[in-house]
Parts: C-alpha cells; structure tokens; sequence
C-alpha cells in the first residue's frame, strides 16, 4: 500500500456567521478526514476573535494513494464557537484530497494557498476559510496509516474517578428500653424514658434536665462573611449572565431560521 504525508496549514477565515449574541466568539477549527473524528485535529481557540479568526496552524495528516485517487477521501473542517454550553457549529468546508493532489501535480516542495467558502448547517454560503496545503514523497507500508502521530477524537473522553478507598460505618444500632416485667414492684408498665443529658436544677420529686445551651457564633472580623457573600453574588451573575447570554442568542437565531419576525 502506498500513501502520502498531507501537511495542512489553516491560516484564517473571514466574515463567518456570528453565532453568539452579546459577547464575541471564541473561533477554533477541527479538521479530520471524511468528517472520521478519529482523525481529527484541533486548532488553538482564537479568544474574542468574533467572525474574523487567525490560526496559522499546521496539522499533519497520512493518506492512501489509492483511496485519493479514486476520490474517496475528503478534507473536512468543521469551524465551531466555544462556549460555556457547549460548543457551537459555525460552518463546514469539504474538499476532496484528489483536488488537491491535481492542483499539486505531484510536486511536494510547493506549499499552495487556498480559499473555500464556508458553508453554514442549513446549507447557505457564508464566510471564506483560507488554508495551504503540501503534500510529501509517496511511501509504501503494510499496514494502513491515518495520521503521522496520534490524533485525539473531539471532543475528547471524560475521566471518570476512582470510588472512595473507604467509606464511613453505618450508626451503630441504638438499644431501646425494655418493658418491666410484670411482679417486678414498677408502679407502672411501658417505656422508661432515657435520661436528659445537659444542665439539672431542682425541683418537686427530683430533678428536671434541660439541654445544653449553643452559644452563638461571632461574625468575623473586617465583615469577611459579607465581603465573601459579596464576591460570590458578583461572580454568579456574571457566570449567570453570559450563560443567560448564550440561550438567549440560540432562541433568537433559531427563530430567524425558522422564519419568525421578532419586533423590538
């Protein structure tokens, strides 16, 4: 089997859909080969680049010779938002490896420059994606390659943590009081009531127990509580905000998707 290195530049893209509403998209690409998230590749987040984002990263893909050949690859790249719930698809672009491999003519020393218009997730064309391209010497191999190193699925697994090495004792089981037998001289037949723990004073018959008293806690010095209180009601709100943020921006774009006319 033969196959060829691929080397992937993606440079930059321009006047892509902005898919968040009040704050400014933070714009990364996934690219991988025929959409196969085993493949895929992730450039660095672009932060607060909005619908204009730069990357000038390189990824390095292997592909087969004969499956680029007979057109059955394509070079996908899927640009997406980064949120706080959860990531946003922007667009697509797909392009067959055989295009490329014809636009090269076979010579690996030259590096082109590319731009494809992006397309959006109901179809529409809107913004341009620039990337390069090389490709490398053929070589043979007999087992089949995907990629000159390990590439991590998107998004990647999550961690799952170990149990606990211990766990608590349950509380021991509490003994009740036993009924007096019958002939023993009790004045009466029931349950005998335990003894109340804490303070004791006296009284007709006995004495009378009354619990422990809790003293109240002091408030800190410098108003620690209420500064405290104070910064976390601030950094709630904003985390609050810009989740707020971004459910809004998703109802109102699938409203205009869907055709609905909203009045302000």
């Amino acid at each position: 089997m033969e196959f060829r290195p691929l080397e992937i530049n993606v440079i930059s893209a321009e006047d892509l859909k902005d898919v968040n509403l009040f704050t400014k998209m933070d714009v990364f690409v996934v690219v991988s080969i025929n959409g196969d998230h085993r493949s895929g590749q992730r450039s660095p987040v672009d932060k607060g680049s909005g619908p204009n984002p730069e990357w000038n990263c390189s990824l390095k893909f292997t592909v087969d010779e004969a499956a680029v050949l007979r057109n059955g690859l394509s070079l996908v790249f899927h640009i997406k938002s980064e949120r706080k719930l959860g990531d946003k698809d922007i667009g697509t672009v797909q392009v067959p490896v055989k295009e490329l491999l014809d636009e090269d003519n076979g010579n690996g020393k030259i590096k082109r420059n590319l731009s494809y218009a992006v397309r959006l997730p109901n179809g529409k064309a809107k913004g341009v994606l620039n990337f390069g391209y090389k490709f490398g010497d053929k070589f043979s191999s007999q087992f089949p390659v995907t990629s000159e190193k390990p590439a991590m699925a998107y998004p990647p697994p999550s961690t799952s943590y170990p149990p606990p090495p211990f766990a608590y004792p349950p509380p021991p089981h509490s003994a009740g009081y036993p009924y007096p037998q019958p002939g023993s001289g009790h004045p009466s037949y029931g349950y005998h009531h335990a003894p109340v723990q804490g303070y004791a004073y006296p009284g007709h018959g006995g004495y009378f127990g009354y619990p422990p008293v809790q003293k109240p806690q002091k408030p800190m010095k410098g108003g620690g509580g209420m500064g405290a209180g104070l910064g976390l009601g601030l950094a709630g709100g904003l985390l609050g905000g810009m989740l707020m943020g971004d459910m809004v921006g998703d109802s109102y774009e699938a409203g205009v998707e869907d055709g609905l006319d909203f009045d302000f």
